[in-house]
Parts: structure tokens; sequence; C-alpha cells
């Protein structure tokens, strides 16, 4: 009994050193990893999008990979041409910071007017330290650092994606070869079909619904005069890959620029309903519709997912969060000593 005990606190004492280990080496592999994974969840979306093109009266009748090709080529054009739009932009918004802080100064005196105080010394210089804060001096930098970053994990992952969707359609014929045509080759490759199946068809399903999201954003912004609407459409609909706190917090962008371009908190709390209005909608209606459960994982797990990827990858990792939990839940569910975990992971109890 002794024994067996103490071999149950050794099996533990060595899984939890592996997790550390291993979220070690996710950690300090970064540079090398993060490209690697996003470009495979960027075929996943490839080959997704190239098995509906077959459908297109002309492009349907090039080969599979050349659509995949093609695909890859419009995906990577659009990414630059949002990283140009992205810091256009962010060089217009700093432009217009000094206004928004005068602006801010006039919202400084109206809450302190109904709060009854005439002066507030400390707060009389909250907005020359937000104008300090957000310097064109300090925020560009910032932002160009970021777009760069971005820019070159997603030309790292263009090429990786390239070589992988060139070598896709042998990638059965190799596995057999290299399992002896066992029963493991087949189990292997039905669980990379349940991994495209389910990660495919939740990033397309997710995609069109951002798309569709980021529209109706568009249009709201516009109506109510907010500076920049394309641009935070862009950002309600890129954050809104990251599930539940995503969404609030694109939203609280374009509310806090309301505020501070009208200097009216009634057109600040205009804007966060016209807004939430079709977060809501997306969120109780249209996914649940669309998505179901997809990807089959629990409230829990998609919350401690977020917050394990985001603190080893930041803002990257929580996009690549639900894609990356999931294809974990898959594999683990295929092995005997490590189904229990994935069992607790999803969402129904059947991974």
């Amino acid at each position: 009994m002794q024994t067996r005990g103490l071999n149950r606190l050794l099996a533990v004492t060595c899984s939890v050193a592996l997790l550390l280990m291993i979220g070690w080496l996710l950690k300090a592999g970064q540079s090398i990893l993060l490209p690697v994974l996003v470009a495979i969840i960027v075929v996943y979306i490839l080959t997704t999008a190239a098995d509906s093109m077959a459908r297109l009266p002309v492009l349907g009748r090039l080969q599979r990979r050349w659509r995949r090709l093609i695909v890859l080529a419009g995906m990577v054009t659009g990414v630059l041409i949002l990283a140009a739009f992205v810091t256009s932009n962010a060089t217009a918004i700093s432009a217009a910071i000094p206004r928004y802080a005068q602006n801010f100064d006039v919202l400084q005196t109206q809450f302190l007017h109904i709060l009854g105080v005439d002066e507030l010394p400390n707060w009389a210089r909250l907005s020359e330290g937000l104008l300090d804060l957000v310097d064109i001096t300090t925020l560009m930098p910032t932002v160009l650092s970021t777009i760069t970053n971005a820019g070159s994990i997603v030309v790292a992952a263009a090429l990786y994606a390239a070589f992988i969707i060139a070598e896709l359609d042998g990638f059965p014929a190799k596995t057999r070869r290299a399992l002896d045509q066992s029963e493991q080759a087949e189990r292997t490759l039905e669980v990379v079909h349940q991994i495209n199946e389910k990660i495919g068809g939740y990033l397309a399903a997710k995609t069109l619904v951002n798309v569709v999201l980021g529209l109706v954003s568009l249009g709201v912004l516009w109506l109510l005069g907010i500076d920049f609407p394309v641009f935070w459409a862009i950002v309600i609909a890129l954050l809104n890959y990251i599930p539940y706190i995503g969404s609030v917090i694109a939203v609280a962008f374009p509310v806090t620029t309301g505020l501070v371009q009208y200097a009216s908190f009634g057109h600040a709390a205009l804007t966060l309903v016209a807004l939430m209005v079709p977060q809501m909608v997306v969120a109780y209606y249209i996914e649940p519709k669309f998505l179901g459960h997809s990807v089959n994982l629990s409230p829990f797990t998609v919350l401690l997912s977020l917050a394990i990827w985001s603190g080893l990858w930041g803002m990257m990792g929580a996009l690549l969060a639900i894609p990356l939990t999931a294809m974990v839940m898959i594999i683990l569910a295929e092995l005997p000593s490590a189904r229990f975990i994935a069992v607790l992971m999803s969402q129904t109890g059947d991974p």
C-alpha cells in the first residue's frame, strides 16, 4: 500500500514537472513555435476555404493545392493591407489626441460639477498625464513595434503554410508508410481529420460571424459619427475571436473615443448600448446557431485556456487559445491514460 502511494506521488510529481517544462519551452520557444502553430491553423482555414471554392464555376476546376495557394495569397495580401491601414490610423489617432485631451478637460469639469467640487488639483493634472501617456512619441513606437512583430509572424507563418500545403496531399501516404500500414496509422489520420473538421469549421464560421459583426458595428459607428469607424469596426471583428472578454474590450475603445470626441456622457452611453446590442445578438443567437458546440470546450476550460495562452504569448495567444486548446483536447482523447483530462475539458463529456 505504501509503495503504491509513493508511486502515485511520483507520477503526480513527474506530471507537474513535465507540465512546467512544456510551459517553459512554449515561452522560451515563442519565436519558433508561434509562427508554426499559426501556419497550421491557417492551413485548416485554407483547407476549408479551398473545399468551398470547389463549387465555383472557374476556380472549382483547379487542383485543390492551387485553390489553397490562391486563398493563402489572398490572406497574406489582406493582412498586409490591414497592417498598412492600422499604421495610418494609429498616426491619425495620435494627431487627434490633443483635441481629445481638451474634451477630457471639459468632461472632468462636468463630473466635478456633478459631485459639487469646484477644484481638485490631482484630477486637474490627470488630463495632462493622459496626454503625456498617449503622446505620439510614446504611442507610435509601441504601435509600430506591435505591427512589426505581428508582421514578422505573419510572413513566417505564410512561408510555413505554403510548404505545408505543398506536402499536405501526400501526408496520408507518408503516415501509413511511417507506421507500417498499421491500425495506428489509420487512427492517426482519423485524429487529424477530426482536428481539421472541428478547427476548420469553427474558424470558418467564426470568421464569417466576425465579418458580419464588423460590418454592423461599422454602420453603428458611422451613424453615431464616431471617429475612425472602419478602424474600430476591424478591431471589434478581430477581438471577437477572443471569447467572453474580447467583445467587452473591443467595445470599450470606440465608446471611449466617442466620450472624448463629443465630451458627452450621454453620447458615450448611447454608443455603448448601440454596440452591445449586436454583440448580444451574436453571443446569444448567431454563434450558438452557427457554431453550436463545434469545439466542445467547457466554459471553464475556455477561460483557463485564455489565461494560459495569453500568459504565454500575449494577445496572439489569446486569439489562438480556442483552436489550440481544442487540438490538445482531441489529442488527449486518443491517449487512454489522458482521456479523463479530455473528458473534463469537454462541455458534453464526450470529447
